[in-house]
């Protein structure tokens, strides 16, 4: 349960919150139609989603580092005529402009969308894996997390959009604009990520620098999307209590006073919404990590002819093995080995290019990046991309394993 509650947490709370945001400008800036532009641009972002799912799911053609560099492209593309438009359309309401900021908030809402909705869709399909039926305690665990996950982030947006109409026309513009801001540095880090990934720029230090710092920091922009639902909260509820009635007639004053209290209350739900999203990206993701250790690496040492030889009979049990070599200069270095078929073994050093040597655990039939806890799969253990464990070459001769230390002492430096 907890599991999918964190998943669920991580890939949606900060794009309610730009969504609930966007909506808001749509709303302050008296535009039409409001809720058919919200829905265009919501289905829009849903069928791209839809579709990759369907493909990720049925194919082998989806890659998903590919469907997010062409969101996060987009992104990038429109978010600057979006903030130049934003500042714009303050000071003018000319037709032209209207319509330039609704297309770009609209497709602002697609992309968004787009971007979170795919492992939402996914999720479910994940369920099952490693059990013999559905009918099980752990089965109904697992979507009563992610239910209740999403519910809470959809109470969170539509309850941040409410509060949202309720404050300054200005105040509001401010925090959407800085969001929009926060939310595009985020996505070009991200973009950095897939970029070095695939290996399509050459890696700077500093590149890498803040890639495993950002990973390091998983909820770095959680908890700065946080912070700024907190303060609207916190301002509307200040105005509700600070806002005078001198003047009012009694049924105004009545109608006031209703209106404050249901400003009050709102921004003490939101504020008991943001509190269990902070306790399920610190408290519940320590419960839930806090067990996984990775386990001693096998001393492995090389023979004369400077070859590792290991049995096949140590790892055709279809679990993960881990070993480690000990280099000329004394580096521990650790790799993986895993049976993935009748015929094929999956083999890589106990790190990858993104998540360094934090190294991969075995939980249940999944092998599991202890540092992202992102899934591997498992049949692509040995190929190089995404969170996969760096390639290990290897030979097979009269039933052993065999792996020439030259190979290991390479790659020395991803341990040190």
């Amino acid at each position: 349960m907890l599991q999918y509650l964190i998943n669920i947490t991580d890939n949606t709370f900060v794009p309610a919150i730009m969504i609930a945001l966007v909506c808001a400008l749509i709303y302050k800036f008296n535009t039409l139609h409001i809720k058919t532009f919200i829905v265009v641009g919501s289905i829009s972002g849903f069928i791209a989603a839809l579709s990759y799912a369907i493909l990720k799911r049925n194919t082998g053609f989806a890659v998903r580092e590919y469907y997010d560099l062409g969101i996060i492209i987009f992104w990038v593309v429109i978010t600057l005529p979006l903030l130049i438009i934003i500042l714009i359309r303050m000071r003018s309401s000319r037709p032209i402009y209207q319509h330039l900021f609704i297309g770009l908030s609209v497709f602002a809402i697609g992309l968004i969308t787009a971007q979170c909705l795919p492992n939402l869709i996914l999720f479910p399909f994940e369920f099952d894996v490693g059990m013999e039926s559905i009918f099980n305690n752990d089965y109904l665990f697992k979507w009563i997390g992610y239910g209740f996950a999403l519910l809470l982030v959809v109470f969170i947006g539509r309850f941040t959009y409410r509060i949202c109409g309720r404050l300054p026309t200005k105040f509001v513009i401010v925090i959407a604009y800085l969001s929009i801001v926060i939310y595009t540095i985020a996505n070009s880090i991200n973009l950095l990520q897939i970029l070095i990934v695939r290996r399509l720029i050459s890696t700077q230090k500093w590149m890498m620098d803040l890639v495993i710092f950002i990973l390091a920091h998983v909820n770095l922009f959680t908890f700065i999307f946080m912070a700024i639902v907190l303060l609207i909260t916190i301002v509307l509820y200040i105005k509700s209590k600070t806002t005078s009635l001198v003047g009012s007639n009694p049924a105004q004053i009545r109608k006031i006073k209703a209106q404050l209290r249901t400003d009050r209350r709102t921004s003490l739900l939101l504020m008991a919404g943001i509190a269990m999203t902070a306790y399920t990206v610190t408290r519940a993701r320590y419960i839930f990590e806090k067990g996984v250790e990775l386990t001693p690496a096998e001393p492995v040492s090389a023979n004369k002819e400077g070859l590792i030889v290991i049995p096949l009979t140590q790892v055709n049990d279809g679990n993960l093995h881990r070993y480690g070599f000990q280099a000329s200069d004394g580096t521990l270095i650790r790799f993986i080995v895993i049976k993935k078929s009748e015929n094929a073994y999956g083999v890589g050093f106990d790190a990858c290019d993104i998540c360094g040597a934090s190294g991969y655990y075995q939980r249940g039939n999944q092998v599991v990046c202890i540092l992202c806890d992102v899934v591997m799969n498992i049949a692509t253990i040995g190929f190089s991309g995404g969170c996969n464990p760096v390639p290990l070459k290897y030979e097979i001769i009269d039933g052993n394993m065999v792996i020439r230390t030259a190979h290991l002492e390479a790659e020395k430096t991803r341990f040190k």
